[in-house]
């Protein structure tokens, strides 16, 4: 019996998780365009939430993976879509979506690697670094 209470309070944890974790795509996020970003600073309040699209080649099998460094626990990844190009080409231009909502103040570095992940250690063609300090 216990076992199951505890299943069902972590299944609970989650579903709150997520479920205050989709309520940042309700509220407008500050946008980032990677292909125009220059590396200026980039600031949000907690609460707040920050979107980076990315270009990407997704026929090609090459796609964005992220990592965070310095302060992991400011960021979280709250949703992840993808923007097709309207003629499902081979070789057409995508865009993948990562939106992270500030969860505490302190800063963070988001480095993102284009790469088939379905390589073995596989060497990212490009990468694109972010640095975001969230503010109280």
């Amino acid at each position: 019996m216990h076992k199951t209470i505890n299943k069902l309070l972590i299944f609970l944890s989650i579903l709150i998780m997520i479920v205050d974790c989709s309520k940042v795509m309700d509220t407008q996020c500050k946008l980032i365009d990677a292909q125009k970003y220059a590396g200026e600073p980039i600031t949000v309040k907690i609460n707040e939430c920050i979107t980076i699209e990315l270009e990407s080649q997704l026929s090609t099998g090459y796609r964005w993976r992220f990592a965070t460094k310095e302060d992991p626990g400011v960021l979280i990844n709250s949703d992840y879509k993808v923007q097709t190009s309207g003629e499902q080409t081979v070789g057409g231009i995508d865009k993948e979506i990562f939106t992270f909502k500030a969860v505490k103040a302190g800063k963070a570095t988001v480095i993102f690697d284009y790469v088939r992940p379905f390589d073995k250690n596989p060497e990212p063609v490009k990468t694109k670094e972010f640095i975001i300090t969230i503010i109280e």
